[in-house]
């Protein structure tokens, strides 16, 4: 029998070393059918368009790219004067204005492509919730309790007694230990600690999808711009069907005066120019005062709405009128040229307040259970061979499980020692 492989030469044949000559168009027909016989490997199934946009919402480089886009622009829009503060600033001089003004990056934080990006934000760390919340959920409700002996075996942390040592004992200084014991259908025990641990990330997840909820909120129905009320006018509130007067613009100022017996003291001028002393310890002020600073600023303002009174209060720089969740700030004044007192008010609303501070809080939280509670798991088994399995493992502090599992495992030992003497005697 000849093993040689046939070498076809350029003639068209190649000689076998047994001497008949082997066509190459044999060979080719044998090496075709040899290739049509080998198992063909199963292709992938295609995706629908639908779990293909599932797989790219929830990819890990989407999420890690918006977040370095919100960055960056969150670093421009702190960089660039946001509202009506730029109108205050030099920009307007710039020949970059126009263009900056057309792309929106003066008002960056309400910018349709902003809060699109946080609107994509919001779809993936959906689809991400979704997508993890069932599995979470049953690894912290309905854990797995009863398992093999080589799974027990195989945990970072496996110890075993001989003897048909009792489960029981074992069960008992883990309860000792503070932890919680499920037994499961066929013997087996899991004790936990920290089982909620599970839902940090999930939890970590939410607290991100409600502070980008909020912030897209804020940017499609929220507002916050300034608005100028002269002494004694009514003027409209834009986004709203109510008008808001300005009964009384005052204004203190706090400097020092000059008294009679040539004391120098504290002193308060209201906006008619009055002088008012806090504390009247004898003496008459002198001239006028001097090193004056504004210290008070208050409107008595009223809102209307479809010509009904509804709220009065007199506001200061600290103490706003809320109303509807629409919040009045006394922001400055100024003076018309014919002499009218003019209260520069500061206009805001913000609807997703409230879910950007329970995001913020639920982020606490998160990172607090995870960082301070790690999920810890033992379990405990009676295995074939007649020993005590013990496998343990945690999420995290692996070092502080492990010294936490060799002090158990000590205990467990002399539990058993324990009992075994006492069976003795």
């Amino acid at each position: 029998m000849c093993v040689h492989r046939p070498v076809p030469p350029a003639g068209g044949a190649a000689p076998l070393t047994c001497g008949r000559p082997f066509p190459v168009s044999s060979l080719q027909e044998a090496n075709s059918e040899n290739i049509a016989a080998l198992p063909k490997k199963a292709s992938k199934p295609q995706l629908s368009a639908g779990k293909r946009i599932f797989h790219f919402l929830i990819s890990m480089k989407l999420a890690l790219t918006l977040l370095f886009v919100i960055a960056i622009l969150s670093i421009i829009g702190t960089i660039l004067p946001q509202g009506q503060d730029v109108l205050n600033s030099d920009w307007p001089k710039s020949p970059l204005y126009d263009f900056y003004n057309t792309l929106g990056l003066f008002n960056m934080y309400y910018s349709w492509w902003f809060l699109s990006v946080l609107g994509l934000l919001v779809l993936s760390l959906s689809a991400c919730i979704f997508n993890r919340l069932p599995t979470t959920v049953k690894h912290v409700f309905k854990p797995r309790i009863d398992v093999k002996d080589a799974f027990v075996a195989n945990q970072p942390l496996a110890e075993s007694f001989a003897g048909g040592s009792s489960v029981a004992a074992a069960a008992e200084v883990l309860r000792r230990r503070h932890y919680r014991i499920k037994t499961g259908k066929t013997g087996s025990m899991l004790a936990q600690k920290g089982r909620f641990s599970g839902l940090a990330s999930v939890s970590f997840h939410l607290s991100f999808l409600l502070i980008a909820a909020g912030a897209v909120l804020g940017g499609l129905f929220g507002f916050d711009y300034t608005l100028s009320v002269p002494n004694g006018q009514l003027v409209n509130v834009p986004h709203s069907n109510m008008q808001v007067e300005n009964h009384r613009f005052d204004m203190q100022f706090v400097g020092k005066a000059l008294l009679d017996d040539g004391r120098t003291v504290q002193v308060r001028q209201l906006m008619d120019g009055t002088v008012v002393r806090d504390i009247n310890d004898g003496g008459n002020i002198v001239g006028q005062p001097f090193d004056l600073r504004p210290s008070l600023y208050s409107t008595d303002l009223e809102i209307f709405q479809n010509g009904k009174s509804i709220q009065r209060k007199t506001i200061q720089v600290n103490d706003p009128l809320e109303l509807n969740g629409i919040n009045f700030y006394q922001a400055s004044f100024n003076q018309s040229s014919d002499g009218t007192v003019v209260s520069i008010l500061e206009v805001n609303h913000y609807p997703g307040k409230t879910l950007v501070y329970i995001g913020a809080f639920l982020m606490m939280g998160s990172i607090t259970l995870a960082l301070y509670f790690p999920h810890r798991r033992i379990w405990l088994k009676l295995g074939k061979s007649g020993r005590l399995l013990i496998g343990g493992r945690t999420n995290r502090s692996k070092l502080g499980f492990k010294r936490d599992f060799e002090r158990i495992t000590a205990d467990i030992k002399l539990r058993i020692g324990q009992e075994a003497g006492a069976d003795d005697s």
